[in-house]
């Protein structure tokens, strides 16, 4: 048998991704909109231009005079420049987003992470963690179908018990995570990450076919209640969170590497579940909780017109911003009273509203989209 599987992936976006980088939050000091386009503003070049016009000292005054309400588009109009494209292009490096509405009255937006040539991309480390939750839903899902008692002892109630101890979140059933992936011995290493038995998959940086134009788009979080609402501010609008994203239908690659050297070994310490042992039986593990999750969404839509979107579209991976607490960890395998047991201990105390009951959607004339869906598919597999 080979010692490795190797396996060409492609991604192709089916609703709006966005990933965020370091940058959580760009403000109105760091971009201009024009027209369609916003400008992210590079301040080397801001500097270099600012310096040359003579406006440092201007720039500095009026920055510490507004604070927070400084509007950069608005300073260099009052002092007579001509906010062209041109002149946009030049202090941006070139860079422009697409502003997919109307955005005159946004004032901050989530960047894209980008590479250091400011590519957009999907990093490996966010295809892992997603393909990392597939597999323990599923190795979950096996031994609550074939015991639920085993189940309920070995996983529920030591939630519960968490909850009691009001353990901490970074804690918070941190032992599943030791149990099912590095509860190993390996070279004298024992439960660690060195351990971890999924370092035998290994993921590339997933990148675009060509070059892409990301969009920044408005975010809104539907509620379902007695009847579907929004989350509003206290200005009666809507709760509304400015993103850039990756549109629907662009294409990303990415390659993946299935190392079978410690397999033997890890096979032989973990006998209480079978853990996928090629490449195949990983993306079937993915396929299976997608649709698990695709079906615990609609079901969550009965009565909201978004789930013709489910109905309408093929997909079978979520990533990134706006996937949502189902998507991210195995709350879909727990009754509904532990999952607000769950939700109201580690984030928002709901009391006994659905758990969870907000989704976030970008709304695009009357269709409601929700974020992060993508078809994968496995391009080609050689050892």
């Amino acid at each position: 048998m080979a010692l490795f599987e190797k396996a060409e992936v492609k991604i192709v976006t089916k609703s709006p991704v966005h990933i965020g980088g370091v940058e959580q939050k760009k403000t109105r000091f760091e971009f201009i909109i024009h027209g369609n386009y916003l400008y992210p503003i590079s301040e080397d070049r801001l500097a270099e231009f600012l310096s040359k016009e003579n406006l440092i000292f201007d720039y500095c005054a009026q920055l510490e005079n507004k604070a927070n309400l400084f509007n950069l588009a608005d300073f260099l109009r009052s002092k007579a420049f001509i906010l062209n494209e041109s002149l946009l292009l030049k202090l941006s490096s070139g860079k422009r987003i697409y502003l997919n509405h109307n955005a005159s009255l946004m004032q901050d937006y989530r960047p894209y992470i980008r590479d250091g040539f400011g590519m957009p991309y999907i990093p490996g480390t966010s295809i892992k963690g997603v393909i990392r939750t597939a597999i323990l839903y599923n190795l979950l899902k096996e031994l609550k179908e074939s015991s639920y008692e085993d189940f309920e002892v070995n996983f529920e109630r030591r939630i519960v018990e968490d909850i009691e101890q009001k353990k901490s979140k970074r804690d918070f059933s941190a032992w599943l995570n030791k149990e099912y992936f590095e509860g190993f011995k390996l070279l004298g290493k024992e439960k660690s990450p060195y351990t971890d038995w999924l370092k035998m998959l290994k993921i590339s940086d997933a990148y675009p076919d060509g070059e892409i134009q990301t969009s920044i788009i408005p975010i809104n979080i539907l509620k379902r209640e007695e009847n579907w609402k929004y989350k509003e501010e206290y200005s009666g609008k809507k709760t509304t969170i400015w993103t850039e994203c990756i549109p629907e239908n662009v294409t990303f690659r990415f390659e993946v590497l299935w190392e079978r050297s410690f397999l033997s070994e890890f096979k032989k310490q973990h006998y209480r579940f079978k853990m996928p042992e090629n490449l195949n039986a990983t993306f079937e593990c993915i396929n299976r909780w997608a649709q698990d999750l695709i079906n615990f969404e609609k079901e969550f839509l009965a009565t909201n017109a978004m789930k013709k979107w489910y109905e309408n579209n093929v997909c079978n991976f979520r990533i990134g911003f706006g996937s949502g607490m189902i998507s991210t960890t195995i709350l879909m395998l727990l009754s509904e009273s532990l999952r607000k047991k769950i939700r109201n201990y580690a984030g928002l105390d709901r009391g006994e509203t659905i758990a969870p009951k907000s989704r976030r959607v970008f709304q695009r004339d009357s269709l409601l989209t929700p974020l992060g869906w993508c078809l994968i598919t496995v391009d080609g597999t050689r050892h």
